[in-house]
């Protein structure tokens, strides 16, 4: 059997009753739920879990800036 693409459709996906191969399966968007971790204490961490339109909207306030570490933060020439 083919998918619409023209390739052939492998045999594990077709036991499977899937409908397209492997490449078109995965070539769509990537609409999962994401998460991410929270730290709300200090010895305990929480995942959140967001959908992808959440995900989305909220991204860049997900992304840290600047240095990683606070050890970075201080050992930089502020005198200069």
């Amino acid at each position: 059997m083919y998918c619409n693409c023209g390739n052939k459709i492998e045999e594990a996906r077709l036991e499977l009753k899937l409908e397209k191969c492997r490449v078109c399966a995965f070539a769509g968007p990537d609409l999962r739920p994401k998460g991410r971790m929270i730290y709300s204490h200090k010895t305990a961490g929480e995942i959140e879990i967001l959908s992808h339109s959440t995900w989305q909207e909220n991204r860049s306030r997900f992304q840290a800036n600047g240095a990683r570490s606070a050890v970075k933060n201080f050992s930089k020439n502020v005198c200069s």
